[in-house]
């Protein structure tokens, strides 16, 4: 059996996605499914996930980052016709979503993934579960038991399979050690304002070590609001004691979590982090804001973790009672990593994953080989989907723009006329 992923890539990626998927690919090869993975890459060159997928021999196709939508969709139906695998997961890929619409009507089962509690996955659902019957997936994961509850409440689930599977992580054999002379905070994430907040959370970090040089913070992670932390720390006069790391390799993560004592998470909105079940299994306490988002599932707060209601005095509260009560921060630590052990291990979730393909394999129904269509058909742009859905090039916006605006337009025609004035004639 041959399963193709859909997703993105970028140099400094720290996504969750990416990471979930640089874990479960190997695991799912190593059962004896052949993996390829099909790939868009922002800013044009190839990034860290064809980095790690060449190194673990795991096969690959990429392309530079399409901003028109039809051309992406393009891309991704010669993917399939060059690879033509038995299941396709588009994953959090648009373009790949309206490609396997494709895929399906020639035999194909098709899988969505529902990661997060963000518009553009609600846009997924609108269109490829509650949408037309010819561009619904065969089947959808959300990773989350919330998620999955919001999603039997938000569709109408006409025929598509919910298969519910949990995020998994490893257990690393090293652990973090009950603090001594430095009691540690860390944020591991994207550095984003949406949904991550992280202007916040460097704001956070900076006010609660401030006066305390027994209190550091690291801050791990790269992204658009890199230059915002870093200013932050600078005008905070808070470089000795909140550090900002940068992007760490997922092999080096555990390295760093040793060092940390507590995990800082003061998200909007969440799916089931990533960062935190990784915290969670080094043994770090994670601490992390109320809100809409699968945390609950992992999290109980006072049992193996601590939930608190805003980014000012209760976190500042639970960040010091956790650095004073070391025998509270001990009977956290154990309870996060067990409750890793038990029921977040990458490798069940890849056997359930595994599970789920060869399933939909073996009820296939027909397989017939897969021919790009000619013409494409796709529903009205939804506004949930923002830029990842450009029917037209940045050319031609600019050109019916510059059509609809008379000042511009007359602009426009005079530098046109001066050029064709001052060029070579043509013979």
């Amino acid at each position: 059996m041959k399963v193709a992923f859909a997703t993105y890539d970028a140099p400094r990626d720290v996504g969750g996605v990416s990471t979930w998927l640089q874990r479960l690919l190997p695991l799912l090869q190593a059962a004896g499914i052949e993996v390829e993975v099909h790939l868009m890459a922002i800013d044009g060159k190839s990034g860290s996930n064809c980095e790690f997928f060449k190194e673990h021999g795991i096969s690959f196709r990429w392309i530079p980052w399409q901003e028109n939508l039809r051309q992406g969709v393009r891309a991704f139906l010669k993917f399939l016709e060059e690879s033509q695998p038995d299941v396709y997961v588009p994953n959090c890929m648009l373009p790949a979503y309206f490609a396997a619409a494709y895929a399906k009507k020639a035999g194909i089962p098709t899988v969505g993934v529902l990661h997060s509690h963000d518009d553009f996955y609600w846009g997924l659902v609108d269109e490829f579960i509650n949408g037309s019957p010819r561009f619904r997936v065969t089947a959808i994961v959300p990773i989350s038991r919330f998620l999955e509850s919001e999603l039997i409440s938000a569709a109408a689930m006409r025929g598509v399979t919910i298969c519910q599977i949990d995020l998994g992580v490893p257990i690393p054999p090293r652990e973090t050690q009950a603090p001594k002379s430095v009691f540690r905070l860390v944020y591991i994430g994207r550095l984003t304002e949406r949904a991550k907040r992280v202007s916040d959370v460097a704001l956070a970090l900076c006010a609660v070590a401030r006066g305390d040089p027994s209190l550091q913070a690291w801050i791990v992670g790269d992204g658009d609001a890199r230059d915002s932390v870093e200013a932050i720390i600078r005008k905070e006069n808070m470089g000795a004691q909140v550090q900002l790391l940068g992007r760490i390799d997922n092999k080096e993560i555990y390295d760093v979590l040793a060092q940390c004592h507590a995990l800082v998470l003061l998200s909007d909105y969440e799916g089931l982090p990533i960062s935190m079940l990784e915290a969670m299994a080094a043994g770090v306490v994670p601490i992390c804001l109320d809100t809409r988002s699968g945390i609950r599932e992992a999290l109980e707060d006072g049992k193996n973790g601590l939930i608190v209601k805003d980014r000012a005095e209760d976190f500042f509260n639970a960040v010091k009672k956790l650095q004073i009560d070391s025998a509270m921060w001990q009977r956290l630590s154990l309870a996060a990593r067990e409750t890793i052990r038990q029921r977040y291990s990458v490798v069940a979730c890849a056997r359930q994953w595994a599970g789920l393909l060869e399933s939909l394999d073996k009820a296939r129904t027909t397989k017939k080989k897969f021919k790009a269509p000619r013409l494409l058909r796709l529903p009205p742009p939804n506004p949930k989907f923002g830029y990842h859905d450009m029917r037209q090039s940045w050319r031609r916006i600019l050109r019916n723009y510059i059509r609809s605006n008379p000042v511009m337009h007359r602009m426009a025609k005079a530098v046109v006329v001066r050029f064709k004035k001052n060029s070579p004639s043509q013979i």
